[in-house]
């Protein structure tokens, strides 16, 4: 019995006792057609039933009548009907598919066979699933119809009795007969469709319960299966037992392999709200490489990552179908294998015809032969539905392979020639390789004919596919390349200022990341081809499970992982977030001078602080323990480190209050350079003399700092000159000015000023006042002002003395 009928019994239960019920309120109002909700479903409550005044019978019959007819006119049957054409094909397709999956079963299939049984009996019982949802849904809400309908009832029964008691007009008593008679036909309809409903429930139920068992001899079947890898799980190809396990109809079996294949991808894409989105990729990708092919034609001057992203441009359409189709497996993570064996044969094509072109001629025919092989090979998957014939096609398959890997060693090109020994090298390196495959592909061959079969496909198909999955994911990666090359040469990217700076950073960065892609993918398809995704994956799992349990302490290898890539996580996105500041957006934005490094070091900051807080969530940390602690320690550790807390308190002060940027020209005390560096401890002056000082952060907020460059980068250049007594001063201060004017880095404002100091000893003293722009250039421009002054000075004969001493001599008479 299921959910529906027990809801409408004890609907039907509720209704029978409305009359001992008091003050219960009334049931939402219930649309034909729409589920209710779960509230709704678990029980109808049924308010007393109260008749209907005289005064509104006529309007109350009227909205009875619009009811019914919504309740007749229900769109959901419309949704029964085609569920139950349906229900017919799905029942003979289980009735046949039984026989042959139970032959098939009988015949010690593969594993791709029992593979391919459980996708096309695991989308059939899904189909049947989702049609018991929608006839429980449509079930559910024909019962709250009949819990209605019968509430309309007795509410019209009672209001009969209350009128005949009443003596009203025979008209209002035809009206309440007339109203009833409809409910009681709406009633009849309900139920029926109801009943009718919950048959074709039963049905689907019994059709699912059909594909569980299948499923669950599948299931069975595989593990039996499941053992040593030296085990034999097919009979020796020359055996008359092998020769009897063939069915009589080996064509018909194939076709219907082939058919449910076929119908299978048909309903896994058909129900895929992805589809769409592949599709527009597709064409996305088209419209850019063709673009690209545009460019890279007009282009004359190409580098040599250029000449290979437009031989692979010159294939737009190929192009857009390998990035398309290579995006499948992150698009349907859960794809049934027919499905992938689609995909891979569509990809086949624009696969080859890209690698021909930027492969090496002595490649071409190994690209060639790989293609066809890996045909051949989907031709032998869709014979795994007869496995002895799936046999025989494996063996000539290797056979095929060890005959042209053999012509291949042979191959002159491959073996002699060559102008460096280099090349020579890569030739034997390359003929060893040659050599391997050929024993794999022997060894496959005995294997697959004394009936060891999972070896054999481990050794030949497995391999095979993986070197294809290698050859599509490596024309995937060079299509890559050439987009992002063109890509960072398009219109609205080549503007960037990070592209035009770093861009040859930047395609190298995301050709790397793209290699790295291509390399997990692989090793990921290699993996589950062999089979050892499954172990690896459980023994990973187990490994990254193991706790270590300490009182209160609870940590595992996982967690520790996630912490790590988290904080990781954080300070790569930190980075990025600083050089995309730094590139892009400062340069476009006028900020006050040591704004951009006070908002990158503080946006660094923040981010790695919550990275911080996020790794410890993730780590399973309790934060009210963690503030407890905090607070506990609080008081030591800031005694401990009071030196280290005030010198990050420092350097937030320093990057807030924006009086030493870096970049300027600083004093402090005897030490005088040019800031480098503002970190969260300390920070670092490198000396005029070369040398890189580290300065505690509060050493800046609390001495005295002398900053040359705080307001502007202006620098007074002073220089000091004496001159003979007998010279005219107001000579010389003409001189002094008209030496610093011509200087070309003297500014004009402030203008340079020459100065009579006093009276000297010896000269006659001056100062020559001037102004540069830049600070860090003071220094060299003294020295060129006193060698322009000291030529000015000889050129209008005017002495620079020296200081001079008088000794005189006083001789006394003795005597």
């Amino acid at each position: 019995m299921n959910g529906a009928t027990l809801l409408l019994i004890a609907g039907l239960t509720l209704l029978a006792f409305a009359p001992g019920a008091s003050g219960a309120p009334a049931p939402p109002p219930t649309v034909p057609g729409v589920a209710a909700r779960p509230d709704q479903q678990t029980a109808v409550v049924v308010p007393p039933v109260t008749p209907i005044p005289v005064p509104e019978i006529a309007q109350r019959a009227e909205q009875v009548a619009t009811l019914l007819r919504t309740i007749e006119e229900s769109p959901a049957d419309t949704v029964v009907a085609e569920i139950e054409a349906k229900l017919a094909p799905a029942d003979d397709w289980i009735h046949g598919r039984l026989v042959t999956t139970s032959q098939t079963l009988a015949s010690l299939p593969s594993a791709h066979a029992l593979v391919n049984l459980t996708d096309l009996w695991q989308v059939t019982r899904s189909r049947l699933a989702g049609w018991g949802d929608t006839l429980t849904q449509r079930a559910t809400v024909l019962a709250q119809q009949v819990a209605q309908l019968e509430m309309m009832r007795a509410t019209w029964a009672a209001t009969r009795q209350d009128v005949l008691r009443s003596a009203a007009p025979a008209s209002v008593v035809a009206r309440i007969d007339a109203t009833l008679a409809a409910i009681g036909e709406a009633r009849a309809q309900v139920d029926g469709r109801l009943a009718h409903v919950l048959g074709l429930q039963d049905r689907v139920a019994n059709d699912i319960a059909r594909c569980d068992d299948v499923l669950a001899r599948v299931a069975a079947t595989s593990r039996a299966q499941a053992g040593p890898l030296l085990s034999r799980d097919a009979l020796p190809i020359w055996s008359h037992e092998a020769r009897a396990l063939m069915p009589g109809d080996p064509q018909q079996r194939l076709l219907e392999s082939l058919t449910d294949m076929v119908d299978l991808t048909r309903d896994f894409l058909a129900g895929q709200p992805a589809v769409p989105a592949q599709i527009a990729l597709l064409v996305i990708v088209f419209l850019v490489a063709r673009r690209a092919r545009t460019a890279a034609r007009r282009r004359a001057d190409k580098g040599p990552s250029e000449e290979t992203a437009a031989q692979v441009v010159e294939l737009p359409l190929s192009s857009a179908f390998v990035v398309a189709l290579l995006a499948t497996p992150w698009i349907y993570p859960y794809a049934p294998r027919p499905v992938l064996n689609v995909v891979s044969l569509l990809v086949l094509v624009p696969t080859v015809r890209i690698v021909r072109r930027i492969a090496s001629p002595a490649l071409v025919p190994a690209v060639y032969a790989l293609a066809a092989f890996f045909l051949v090979d989907r031709v032998r998957e869709v014979c795994a539905a007869v496995p002895v014939l799936e046999q025989w096609v494996f063996l000539l398959e290797m056979l095929a392979g060890i005959a042209f890997v053999a012509l291949a060693v042979r191959w002159e090109r491959l073996l002699t020639g060559g102008e460096t020994e280099a090349a020579r090298e890569r030739r034997r390196a390359l003929a060893w390789v040659l050599r391997g495959q050929l024993a794999l592909l022997g060894v496959a061959v005995v294997a697959g004919a004394l009936g060891y079969m999972r070896l054999a496909r481990l050794l030949g198909s497995e391999v095979l596919a993986s070197t294809y999955a290698a050859l599509v994911l490596y024309a995937g990666v060079r299509v890559g390349d050439g987009l992002i090359a063109y890509a960072l040469r398009a219109w609205p990217v080549r503007r960037l200022f990070m592209v035009q700076h770093h861009g040859a950073v930047l395609q190298h960065r995301a050709a790397v990341a793209l290699r790295w892609l291509a390399v997990g993918t692989w090793a990921y398809l290699t993996l589950d081809a062999l089979g050892l995704m499954s172990p690896l994956g459980s023994a990973a799992s187990a490994v990254l499970g193991a706790r270590y349990v300490r009182g209160s302490v609870s940590l595992s290898l996982g967690d520790v992982a996630v912490f790590v890539v988290t904080v990781g996580a954080a300070f790569l996105l930190a980075s990025v977030v600083r050089f995309v500041l730094g590139e892009e957006v400062y340069p476009r934005v006028l900020l006050p001078r040591g704004v951009p490094y006070a908002v990158s070091t503080l946006m660094r900051y923040a981010i790695i602080l919550t990275g911080f807080v996020v790794a410890v969530l993730a780590l399973g940390v309790d934060l009210n323990r963690v503030t407890l602690l905090a607070g506990a320690l609080g008081v030591g550790v800031g005694i401990g480190l009071q030196s280290a807390v005030a010198n990050f308190v420092a350097g937030l002060i320093l990057l807030l209050e924006r009086r030493i940027h870096v970049g300027d020209s600083v004093q402090i005390g005897d030490l005088q350079g040019q800031v480098r560096v503002i970190g969260s401890r300390a920070s670092t002056i490198r000396t005029w003399d070369g040398a890189e000082v580290i300065v505690p952060n509060a050493s800046l907020t609390s001495e005295r700092v002398t900053n040359w460059t705080l307001s502007d980068r202006l620098r007074r250049v002073v220089l000091p000159i004496g001159v003979a007594y007998t010279a005219d001063p107001e000579q010389v201060m003409t001189i002094l000015r008209n030496v610093a004017l011509a200087h070309p880095k003297t500014l004009g404002d402030p203008a340079p000023v020459a100065l009579c100091t006093g009276f000297g000893e010896s000269a006659l003293n001056f100062e020559l006042r001037v102004w540069t722009a830049r600070s860090e250039e003071a220094e060299a421009m003294s020295s060129q002002l006193a060698v322009a002054v000291h030529a000015a000075l000889m050129a209008a004969k005017i002495e620079i003395p020296f200081p001079q001493r008088d000794v005189h001599i006083r001789s006394t008479e003795e005597g």
